[in-house]
This record gives C-alpha cells, sequence and structure tokens, in this order.
C-alpha cells in the first residue's frame, strides 16, 4: 500500500499506438545473465528486470486500483485475455521495446496495446512514479473495454484523471491535482477547446515532444471540470457519451450535449481549476490483495520470447521479434510458445511449409498449452483444407482453459465461414461474444450463425445492442437481417407455406426505418407478396379447370374470379381470362374440346425438384427447371420462369457471400492486393444498391492499406 502522496514529477505520458519504421541493423539480445523475474497477482503478470521490491510495489497499487474501480463503479473488470504488464529498470532498457518515431525510439514512458489474445502494458520505473504510468495505461484498457469508442481528448484526460490515485490506510483518493499539469496550464496560453476536441491520435497536439504536454494537461483539466467540477456538467458529459455511441458526430454531439459555446466552457475549467479549493473524490475502501502475489525468476528462453511478444505485437513492423523467437528456440528447443510464435512470423510471410514444420515442433513439446492450441487452429482455418481439423485444434484449447477468449472467437470464425449450424457453433459464437462483446468481428459471426439457425429474434436483438453505437456495422446487421428474411421467405414459399412467407416479409418491413435502403426492402417485399398471389391463383386456377373438366362451371367460375382478383396481369392472369372466355363463349370452342394447360408443376415434379434443392443441389434445381420449361406451353412459361429467376438469384447471393468471405479472410491475412481485385471483379457484377454500398466501403479500406512501393 502506497503511503501518502508522491512527490509531483514531470510527466511524459504514452503515446498512441503509431506505425512508424523499424530500426535498420542489427538485434542486440538481452545478455544471458540479466535477472528477469515474472510476479502474477490475482488478475495481473509482470515482467520486469526492476527488482521485487519496485515491481511487487507496482503490482499492489494496481491490483489497488482495480480494487477500488471494483467497488466504486459498475465497470466490467474481468479481462477475457490476460494482461502482461513489463517493468524496465531504467529508460535505458526500456528504449528497444519502445514505439519508434523517424526510427529512433520515441519519447515516451509507457504505453497499452490491446490485442487478439492479451493487453499489453509496458513502462519504465525510473522515470517518475512507475505506478502512476501503469494506472495511466490501465484506465486505457478500462475504458476501451467498458465505454466503447473515446474522443482522444476523453480517454487521455480520464487516464491522467486516474493516474493520480492514491490510497493512505484505507482511505482512497481519485483526482487529486497534478501540479505539472497546473503549471503548465497556468503558463501557457489555453489550447482553443474546437483544436483540442478535433485532436486525434494522428494530430501534431497528440505526437510532437514540444505539444503533445500541453495537449495532456489541457485534457485533465477538461475532464476533471466534467466530471467533479459541476453536476450539471457531468450529467451533459454522460449525454454527451451516449449521443457518440449511438453514432452521432463528435461536433454535433458536443454542442447537444452541453449546450454553450466553446469559449464559455474553457473559462468555467480555468475557473475551476484556480479556485482556493480543489476537488477530488475521497471515500474508504477495504482492500487486500496481497494473498495472491507470487514471485519467480524467468529462465533465459522466457525473457527472450516475452521480450520478443513484446516487440512482435507493435503496429510497426518490428523485424527483431523473429531473432529474439530464434534466440529463444536455441536456448530451449522445447520452448512451445516460441516455436508457435516463430510459426506465426513466418506466416506473414507466406513460408507455410516452414510454418507448418514449427507448429508440429510446438505441439510436440507443448501439446496441452492453449495458446500453441490456438496458434495452430488459426493457422489451419487460414490455409484452408478441412475446417475440421481446426474445429479439433480449437475446441481443445477452449476445454484446457474455458476463459481463453481468442480460441472462442476463432472456433466461431471457423464455424461460421464453414457455414457449419449446430448447437456447438451457436454455443462458441455465443461463448466468445459473452468474452469479447466489443468485438466486431466476433459479433458478426455470431449473427451469421443465429440467422442460419433462423433465430431471428436473437439476432435483432444482437444488431441492436451490439452494434448500437458503430452506425456502419448496424447498418450491415440490417442488412444481413433483410436479405436472410427474403431468402426464408422464398424458402417458405418453395414449400408451400405462403402465410408464413408473408409474417416474415412483415418482419422486415418493421425494421425498415433502419438505416436501410428502403427501395430494396420494397423491392424485395412486393416480389415475395406477387409469388404469393401468384402461386395461390395457379393453385385457383388449377382447381378450376378440374371442375371445369367435371361440369361443374358455375364452381369454376367462382374460382378463376377469385384468382383474378389476386392477379391481374401475368400468365396466370391470362390462363384464368382464357378460361372464362371459354365459360363465356361456348360456342366458340366445338364439341367442347378445350386444351387444358396446368400452369404449376405436376406432383411428382414438385417433390422431385424439393428433393434437388433440400441437398442444397441448386445447380441441379436449376437445370431441372430449365429442363421443364423446354416442354412448357408458353403461357407458362413466365411462371415458371420466375422460379428459375428466384433459384438464379439465391445462386448470385450465395456468390455474393462467398467471395465477400473470401475478401474479408484475405483482407484479415493482410493480402490487400488481392482482396481489392476480388471486390472490383465483385462490384462489377453488382453495381448498385445496398451490397454494392457496402462493397465500395470495404474496397476502400483494402485500398488504403496497400502501401506503396
Amino acid at each position: 500500500m502506497r503511503a501518502g502522496f508522491s512527490t509531483p514529477v514531470a510527466l511524459s505520458c504514452a503515446l498512441a499506438i503509431c506505425t512508424f519504421p523499424a530500426v535498420a541493423g542489427e538485434v542486440v539480445l538481452p545478455k544471458a545473465g540479466q535477472k528477469w523475474i515474472e510476479v502474477r497477482t490475482n488478475h495481473f503478470r509482470f515482467f520486469s528486470n526492476a527488482g521485487k521490491r519496485a515491481t511487487r510495489t507496482v503490482a499492489v497499487d494496481l491490483e489497488e486500483l482495480r480494487a477500488v474501480l471494483g467497488q466504486l463503479t459498475d465497470y466490467e473488470l474481468q479481462s477475457p485475455i490476460p494482461t502482461l504488464i513489463y517493468v524496465f529498470r531504467h529508460e535505458r532498457s526500456f528504449d528497444p521495446y519502445k514505439f519508434l518515431y523517424q526510427g529512433k525510439p520515441a519519447a515516451i514512458s509507457g504505453y497499452f496495446m490491446a490485442r487478439q489474445h492479451a493487453n499489453y502494458i509496458a513502462i519504465a520505473a525510473d522515470s517518475r512514479d512507475a505506478s502512476e504510468i501503469v494506472f495511466h495505461e490501465y484506465v486505457h484498457y478500462v475504458s476501451e473495454s467498458n465505454l466503447g469508442y473515446l474522443p482522444t481528448w476523453f480517454s487521455e484526460g480520464l487516464a491522467e484523471f486516474y493516474s493520480s490515485f492514491e490510497v493512505v490506510d484505507h482511505t482512497v483518493y481519485i483526482g487529486l491535482p497534478i501540479m505539472r499539469h497546473l503549471a503548465l496550464l497556468r503558463d501557457s496560453t489555453p489550447i482553443p477547446l474546437d483544436q483540442l476536441l478535433a485532436v486525434d491520435q494522428a494530430s501534431p497536439l497528440y505526437n510532437e515532444r514540444d505539444r503533445k504536454g500541453e495537449f495532456y494537461a489541457e485534457s485533465w483539466a477538461l475532464v476533471h471540470y466534467l466530471l467533479l467540477g459541476n453536476e450539471e456538467r457531468r450529467q451533459q458529459l454522460s449525454l454527451f457519451l451516449d449521443l457518440i455511441n449511438d453514432g452521432t458526430p463528435e461536433e454535433a454531439a458536443f454542442t447537444a450535449a452541453f449546450g454553450t459555446d466553446s469559449e464559455t466552457l474553457l473559462e468555467e475549467v480555468r475557473r475551476h481549476h484556480r479556485g482556493p479549493r480543489f476537488r477530488f473524490v475521497q471515500a474508504t475502501a477495504e482492500i487486500d490483495v496481497e494473498a495472491g502475489l507470487s514471485v519467480r525468476e524467468m529462465p533465459y528462453s522466457e525473457i527472450l520470447y516475452r521480450l520478443g511478444d513484446l516487440l512482435a505485437n507493435q503496429d510497426t513492423e518490428r523485424q527483431e521479434g523473429t531473432a529474439y523467437f530464434e534466440a529463444s528456440i536455441a536456448a530451449d528447443a522445447h520452448n512451445g510458445l516460441a516455436l508457435s510464435a516463430l510459426a506465426v512470423e513466418k506466416e506473414t510471410t507466406a513460408d507455410w511449409a516452414a510454418a507448418k514444420d514449427l507448429y508440429h515442433r510446438a505441439l510436440l513439446a507443448s501439446p496441452d498449452d492453449p495458446t500453441v492450441l490456438f496458434r495452430w487452429g488459426e493457422f489451419l482455418s487460414h490455409r484452408g483444407g478441412d475446417h475440421r481439423d481446426a474445429v479439433a485444434a480449437l475446441t481443445r484449447s477452449t476445454r484446457l482453459d474455458p476463459t481463453f477468449a481468442p480460441a472462442w472467437a476463432a472456433l466461431a470464425a471457423v464455424y461460421s465461414e464453414a457455414g457449419v449450424v449446430s448447437p456447438h457453433a451457436l454455443a462458441a459464437a455465443e461463448t466468445a461474444h459473452r468474452l469479447l462483446p466489443t468485438n466486431d468481428k466476433v459479433a458478426g459471426d455470431l449473427l451469421q450463425l443465429l440467422l442460419r439457425s433462423d433465430n431471428r429474434d436473437r439476432a435483432v436483438d444482437l444488431v441492436e445492442t451490439s452494434f448500437r453505437s458503430r452506425p456502419s456495422m448496424r447498418a450491415q446487421g440490417w442488412m444481413m437481417i433483410v436479405q436472410f428474411d427474403f431468402i426464408r421467405a422464398r424458402e417458405l414459399l418453395r414449400d408451400g407455406q405462403h402465410m408464413e412467407a408473408l409474417r416474415r416479409i412483415e418482419l422486415t418491413e418493421s425494421i425498415a426505418d433502419r438505416g436501410i435502403e428502403s427501395a430494396f426492402i420494397r423491392r424485395g417485399t412486393e416480389s415475395i407478396r406477387r409469388a404469393v398471389a401468384e402461386n395461390e391463383a395457379a393453385v385457383l386456377n388449377d382447381r378450376a379447370e378440374a371442375l371445369f373438366a367435371t361440369g361443374d362451371l358455375e364452381g369454376a367460375r367462382s374460382l378463376l374470379e377469385l384468382a383474378l382478383s389476386k392477379v391481374d396481369d401475368g400468365p396466370v392472369a391470362a390462363s384464368c381470362r382464357r378460361l372464362l372466355d371459354v365459360l363465356d363463349h361456348p360456342d366458340r370452342y366445338k364439341g367442347g374440346q378445350v386444351p387444358v394447360i396446368r400452369l404449376s408443376p405436376t406432383k411428382e415434379q414438385i417433390d422431385h425438384f424439393n428433393r434437388l434443392f433440400a441437398a442444397n443441389d441448386l445447380d441441379g434445381a436449376l437445370e431441372y427447371l430449365k429442363g421443364l420449361l423446354e416442354h412448357t406451353h408458353p403461357s407458362g412459361e413466365l411462371w415458371l420462369g420466375s422460379k428459375i429467376r428466384e433459384i438464379e438469384g439465391t445462386l448470385r447471393y450465395n456468390y455474393y457471400i462467398d467471395t465477400y468471405n473470401r475478401a474479408v479472410d484475405l483482407y484479415n491475412d493482410e493480402d490487400y492486393p488481392e482482396a481489392v481485385r476480388i471486390l472490383e471483379e465483385l462490384l462489377a457484377t453488382l453495381p448498385e444498391g445496398a451490397q454494392a454500398d457496402l462493397i465500395r466501403a470495404f474496397l476502400e479500406d483494402a485500398r488504403r492499406e496497400i502501401k506503396p512501393q
């Protein structure tokens, strides 16, 4: 437990994760004699060369902050992936593992990275109060996990607000004054509020050494005031966050929530921090975090793996990670984690044979390591082949560690991409979403599986909740529901369940105001209703012909008139009018010889068609219908042709889905040129409509990722 308040020292807050070029030259590995320890607490793992005492202090302090957040907020703090914290003895030992800026280690004292399989925090213990840095970085994780998207000024201001967290005996202090920020604000010209609100992670104010201090100070001051300076402003802040998470543009949300001009609000912030009494939160808390703490020395091979893992997970293409993994394997040929990590590196260079060999070695060395099995399952899913092998590896990973969220997410993705609909597939997707509720890919895979299993109510609930703050994802989700509605309605039509088909498109129409192109829904629902009416009219026409053949002319007339009330044009209507003409002018037909033309297939033909469709042999079903068309009277061609067009539409939609998913896989594998090529070909076949808009948006993203040569 920390004793008293720490002396204020200069703060050099963490830079954002930026893409900088790697330093060229020889990799200098840590010497074999270096002493590193792993410290485990109930919720974190620390890797440190800063010594047991310093590392233990940071570990206990961070567990205290987590415990206090758990008592004072309703934040979800249980992470589905491990949080790994690297504590370096001093800036010199930290430099090789910092982000790079213009080819050199960035001027930072710490950083946070959220990755698929772990959260990473890295800090230098000698730059200032190490606990203050780790508080700042940990709050980034908590806010990202619980609050979703946040403007840069609020994200950094909130992290700074909590960075001065203190515990004295059983009293907790949050939001204490940060003297260096107050001094900087007092001695400098404030950043105009409109400029502050517009800062993002690419802005000079956020990255340049001479200016970022002002940005952090101003952001901290604004957030501190909005949280503690004025209750009305605190409520308005809550409204602002709700608005941006509902998709309102930030500038419009800020104006709507705070209802004042920037100069007025900026003056309120100045008065708040120049007042005679500085406000902060003080509370009593019972905290005991000592019980779960353990310390062990790390062998050299593990040190190399962990440092290589930190480098390899930076956004920059840090080639040093490969050298660290190779050195780790040289030190211990049975280090399964290092072997599988090197296999991942080989995948990035498309050296599939080497990757596969390394995975086999890793599995022999560590057959029960969930991370090794997860990486192997990912490799199998990316390289194609029998999806069951990938399912087996990922399922074993989840059984060994049921809390390992990345394995659940990968398992759900394999099921979704393979088109598998089963209780196991749905359970995997639901588990992945529960563990990773803000992951769009996980939610998308769950949505696909829910729709394929016709669990529409759950799918609608998923889109309304999980995509609420992401308008583009929400629009894609609604579009998927609409498209599956049309597919299901056509299936019901095929099975003769006309009322159920109509009820399904009524559900579609009920979500027409959710940002989906209204003309798209109108065309689809009109097509279904027209098909229902034509089917019903065709049945009435056939019954009328049967009555006519038995001499029940009035019964036939009644059915024909009812059929015409449903359709007024097309082949069915033409057939009905022809038979009515026979009834009205029997003298025109000698001896009552009236050619009877059935507009619907026979029962045997329908049964054969249904068997082909049930076997998902759409190509065979299409060929069969075209064969029937060759022997159909011209008056029935348009009606049968409408069935053919439905099958052709389904085949086109399947091609669209399969091609789009293939482009997604290529994009995730960072093969952006091939993804662009496939999307351009797909767009050429589908130049208009909502689907084309989705393809264009995806195509723009893929093109942006292609680096100039």
